[in-house]
Formats: structure tokens, C-alpha cells, sequence
């Protein structure tokens, strides 16, 4: 219903100030002016109001909570990546939103590079091929779940009610102050463990980092090179969030 309400009012206000815009009684905008300047005015308002409206309506009838993302969904990834970038605005979930669409970027180009590492070191259709690009797979799988865990703790913080328990508004109201203290606590927690999501996350990027370096040094041995693939492998096993 709140939608709308929104809908409704924002579609009254832009034809309020359409009305005003070419009212001949109020600023007089015309595209038959004599006065070159404020006739081409007249028409760019015009123009621009088009897609302006169409925008606003499209904004005001999407505007709904995204649903939570099911980690076995195929999609699963694309879809956590298209809702992270709605979070990079937040005054408070922004920095963690924009440190993982960073992750997630720098996770696909490690990808393309680490497959062009792997074939010029040992070729294509081979167990040592198959081995390492196993691994690769794995932290980028291992990633994309990561990805979608911190997107549905996003969907489920309510950004204006922390921002009202940080600021000690709650205590003007009649809700027991100890209830609130406590919702607070949960809100800090949630943030907590997206935090702890951004440093695992990272941590798997600079073992692929690591391994990527010594697939391109020609001085590493392959006892060197299976040790460090080996340290992903243990990694990812640690990370009961992936499971």
C-alpha cells in the first residue's frame, strides 16, 4: 500500500511541476517563445521529462524487498551480484557491498589468467591440467556462495532501524529500552559476520594470488606449486560458511 501512496504522489508532484514549468500564468515555459533561449528550455524540459517519468513510475512500482537467494540456485551468483551493487549506495552496508563486488571482479579476472598460467605450464588434457584448474573452480565457487550469504544478511538489515538504535533515538519511545539493546546487538552481529564473510573471501583470493605467482615463476618446482594449490584446498575446508 505505502508503494502506492509513493506512486501516487510522486506522479502528482511531477505534474505539479509541469503545470508551474508551462503555465502561462506562472514561468510561461513555450517552445513558440520569441526568445530563442527559453523556447529551446521549453524543449529540452520537454524532452527530458519523458524518460524522467517513465524512470519514476518504474523505480516507484519495483520498489519491494528482493527475495532471499537459494545458495544451490544457478542463478544464485548473477543475482547476488545485481543486488550487491543496490547495497553500494548504504551509508552503512556500502563499503562491505563495494568490497565485495571488488572481490567478485577481481575473482573473474584471476580466472581468465590462471587457466592461460595453467595450460602454458602444463599444457591442456592432463591430470596436472585438470588438477589446478580443479582448484580454480573451487575458490571461485567458493566465492560466488560467499557472495550470496552476504547479500541475504543485507536483505535482512534494516538499515533505518539500526541507524535509529545507534543514535540512541529508541530511548524516546515507549519500547523497553533493554529489547532494543538487544535488537542492536543482532544488527552489530550480523554486520560482524559479513566482516568475517569479506576476510575469508579475501583470504581465498590471496592463496589464488600466491599459487598464480609461482605457476608463473619457471623457478618454482612442482613440489612448490602442489604445496600452494594443496593451501587452497585446506582452506576452503575450513569455511564451514561454504557448506
Amino acid at each position: 500500500m505505502k508503494r502506492y501512496v509513493k506512486l501516487f504522489a510522486g506522479n502528482a508532484a511531477f505534474a505539479g511541476a509541469l503545470v508551474c514549468l508551462y503555465s502561462p500564468g506562472l514561468i510561461g515555459l513555450s517552445p513558440l517563445n520569441p526568445n530563442i533561449f527559453a523556447a529551446a528550455a521549453s524543449i529540452a524540459v520537454g524532452v527530458i521529462a519523458v524518460p524522467s517519468f517513465v524512470w519514476m513510475n518504474k523505480m516507484f512500482l519495483t520498489d519491494r524487498a528482493p527475495e532471499l537467494l537459494k545458495i544451490d540456485d544457478s542463478e544464485a551468483a548473477e543475482k547476488a551480484a545485481e543486488l550487491m551493487g543496490r547495497f553500494t549506495s548504504s551509508r552503512v552496508l556500502g563499503g562491505i557491498a563495494q568490497s565485495a563486488l571488488s572481490q567478485l571482479e577481481r575473482t573473474q579476472n584471476a580466472e581468465k589468467n590462471f587457466e592461460k598460467l595453467v595450460i602454458r605450464r602444463f599444457g591442456t588434457g592432463n591430470l596436472s591440467y585438470a588438477k589446478f584448474m580443479g582448484v580454480m573452480r573451487q575458490a571461485s565457487e567458493a566465492l560466488s556462495k560467499g557472495m550470496v550469504r552476504m547479500v541475504n544478511k543485507m536483505i535482512i538489515f534494516d538499515e533505518l532501524e539500526y541507524r535509529k538504535l545507534s543514535s540512541g533515538e529508541y530511548k524516546k519511545d515507549d519500547i523497553p529500552d533493554s529489547i532494543q539493546e538487544e535488537k542492536k546487538r543482532l544488527y552489530d552481529k550480523n554486520l560482524g559476520d559479513l566482516r568475517f564473510l569479506l576476510e575469508k573471501n579475501e583470504k581465498v583470493l590471496l592463496e589464488v594470488d600466491h599459487l598464480m605467482l609461482e605457476l608463473s615463476e619457471a623457478d618454482y618446482s612442482g613440489e612448490d606449486i602442489d604445496a600452494a594449490g594443496g593451501q587452497i584446498n585446506e582452506l576452503l575446508k575450513q569455511l564451514e560458511y561454504y557448506t
